[in-house]
């Protein structure tokens, strides 16, 4: 008796024909081949669409921290702001002011477009002619990298002037803390040194009074102007009622000396607190008017001028308020006018961005259109045959 052999028909049904498969795909090449040009020209328009004209440029801000950046960085990235400055400044009706106008919508583009920048390396720092000083720790903030991205080329404006964006901002910012600061301090010393003053006035009187009484005593008893002077003690204030009275009147007449002096050192600082005061009080409601940081650090000179308008310069207090004013209001000049500034110019610096590049585009487009292609072709073929086995059984 002869044992059945197992069909084979059920393994043969899952091998793959390579003939079969090459055959398939030839005669859908024109469908292939059409998803695949499809897809590279899909990827080359990707890449078109995707271009960006990048401009870059670090802006040096002395006296900004990491440690104090995130205060300002808050500023930076305020949209409202940013739009306010730009009406402030009449920007918004130019080109490059309706471009960062509509760029201050979008809150994480304009975070993206200023990032602070730390410490350079050696390297850059021969690159861009900056030396960063001892007082420098590594990974100190030295400024903000502003790296604007349009899709139309700009060649640097857009750039200078988020640059005065951030200028009017740090000054902004930093000003409006200290002249207020400064407004509160300089009147509560004022009015400090003034009921010192008066303080010290009512002791003076007493001791006048004293001394009035002291020589009275001298006048109606003559021996007790006759002191013993082989033998100098010191003495805790209000023990000298025990020293003769031509000794108390000496010591008397000392006291009020060294109190008239005070008196006239407590009036120069008086003077000066109350210029002050008037200055930074000036000074602190002008910040809240709508003007911008620079012009702000300028009209400074003209708040000092009418505030020392009606004083004698002759006299050495009002000239050394002044001349401490003058000294302080150059610092402010030269920090952020003068030392902010450009490493390097970004006028010229523009560079083409494609992501992806325009050859990777066409590869990755061409690949992702001819696989696509080899997948519709195996459906199309195995559809094709599905359906004329089921008319067939039929």
């Amino acid at each position: 008796m002869q044992i059945p052999q197992p069909s084979q028909q059920p393994y043969d049904d899952d091998e793959i024909d390579l003939r079969q498969l090459v055959k398939t795909l030839w005669r859908q090449k024109n469908l292939i081949v059409g998803t695949g040009v499809l897809g590279a020209i899909l990827g080359v328009g990707a890449s078109l669409i995707s271009t960006k004209y990048v401009t870059d440029g670090l802006f040096m801000t002395p006296g900004v921290s990491a440690a104090n950046y995130k205060r300002f960085e808050v500023v930076f990235s305020n949209g409202p702001r940013l739009q306010q400055y730009l009406r402030s400044t009449n920007q918004v009706s130019t080109p490059y002011g309706a471009m960062l106008y509509e760029l201050a919508d979008n809150q994480d583009a304009l975070r993206d477009t200023l990032k602070p920048e730390f410490a350079f390396t050696d390297k850059d720092q021969k690159t861009f002619g900056v030396k960063v000083t001892e007082n420098d720790e590594p990974g100190a903030m030295i400024g903000v990298r502003i790296q604007f991205k349009h899709k139309e080329p700009t060649n640097g404006p857009p750039v200078a002037l988020l640059a005065e964006y951030v200028r009017d901002t740090l000054i902004r910012v930093n000003f409006e803390g200290t002249m207020l600061a400064r407004c509160a301090d300089f009147r509560t010393r004022e009015q400090e040194l003034r009921n010192a003053q008066l303080t010290n006035d009512f002791a003076i009187t007493q001791e006048e009074r004293r001394v009035a009484t002291l020589r009275d005593i001298i006048a109606r008893n003559p021996e007790a102007a006759v002191s013993d002077n082989r033998q100098i003690v010191s003495l805790e204030k209000g023990s000298e009622r025990f020293l003769s009275p031509a000794a108390q009147l000496v010591a008397a007449e000392i006291q009020i000396a060294d109190m008239k002096l005070a008196e006239v050192r407590r009036e120069r600082e008086r003077v000066a607190s109350a210029l002050k005061r008037d200055y930074y009080c000036q000074a602190q409601q002008a910040l809240q008017q709508p003007t911008t940081g620079p012009a702000f650090l300028e009209g400074l000179a003209n708040i000092q001028t009418a505030i020392f308008q009606d004083q004698d310069k002759s006299v050495d207090i009002v000239e050394q308020t002044w001349n401490e004013l003058d000294v302080e209001r150059a610092n402010w000049t030269n920090t952020y006018l003068r030392a902010m500034r450009f490493v390097a110019s970004p006028d010229g610096t523009e560079i083409k961005e494609r992501k992806p590049g325009m050859a990777l585009g066409l590869v990755l487009g061409g690949l992702l259109g001819g696989m696509l292609g080899i997948f519709g072709a195996l459906v199309r073929a195995w559809w094709k045959r599905d359906d004329t086995g089921s008319n067939g059984s039929d």
